[in-house]
């Protein structure tokens, strides 16, 4: 297996499928204040997170704002921080904007409605009932802050730097990677996690849950299930050194 370099000087903090899970997001952060300053090695870090911010747990809006107050505090940096979106944000941005009840009602179904009570919103009793969803369309419309309408909209799909590529769920076999489909990279399962194809690149991702981060010779995933009694991980990538940082109650040790 290829070792895979990271860009020079610069520490790579990918941050896998948090789920509305704030207070792991908190632990997260606080336990990379505590390691040793990646400065006194001469590296800054950047962040990218993998997408699926929101739904099925507690808090996605504070979620959102610590994301935001991130992206803040990064901006003045030349390395910056990177969000990608997930098929979460996409199907919320889907049921706000399109008003697909099929795909609304499973965004609802699936952690949409932790979302929404997050935000204030009560979920519709029956989210294929045309009055109540559209109801709950409206008063989410109305809760949801623009700062968070803009983040959600102006998520990236993709991001590369140094050997790595950075991806929700993953890329297609066999077609470029300046090719791939939107659909794809936040939805595709099987076809990706199946094959050993060469991407140019290791490709790390999230959007399929593991019990352990999973490091193969083309892909490393770093969904562990925060969304679905797991916990949250971050792979950490400088030079040619890897290392990985948990969160939440059942973190390995």
């Amino acid at each position: 297996m290829k070792r895979s370099r990271a860009p020079d000087g610069v520490r790579l903090i990918a941050v896998g499928d948090v789920h509305g899970h704030l207070n792991y997001l908190d632990d997260l952060l606080a336990a990379l204040v505590r390691m040793p300053a990646p400065a006194a090695k001469g590296l800054r870090d950047r962040f990218v997170f993998l997408g699926d911010y929101i739904d099925r747990g507690p808090n996605s809006a504070g979620v959102i704002d610590r994301l935001l107050a991130l992206r803040e505090a990064e901006a003045g940096s030349a390395d910056g921080a990177v969000f990608l979106r997930g098929n979460h944000e996409e199907m919320m941005l889907r049921f706000l904007k399109d008003g697909d009840m099929r795909l609304g009602g499973a965004w609802i179904a699936n952690g949409g409605d932790e979302t929404l009570r997050s935000y204030g919103v009560t979920p519709p009793a029956d989210p294929f009932d045309t009055t109540d969803f559209n109801r709950c369309r409206r008063d989410l419309d109305a809760a949801l802050p623009m700062s968070h309408l803009h983040f959600l909209e102006t998520l990236s799909l993709i991001h590369r730097d140094g050997d790595y590529i950075f991806v929700h769920a993953g890329l297609r076999p066999d077609v470029a990677v300046a090719d791939q489909d939107a659909k794809d990279m936040m939805w595709i399962r099987e076809a990706f996690l199946d094959s050993l194809h060469d991407f140019g690149g290791l490709v790390v991702h999230g959007h399929t849950p593991a019990p352990y981060p999973e490091l193969h010779p083309n892909r490393i995933c770093i969904d562990t299930g925060a969304g679905k009694g797991g916990y949250l991980t971050a792979g950490l990538f400088w030079g040619t050194e890897k290392a990985f940082l948990h969160a939440g109650p059942r973190a390995p040790l």
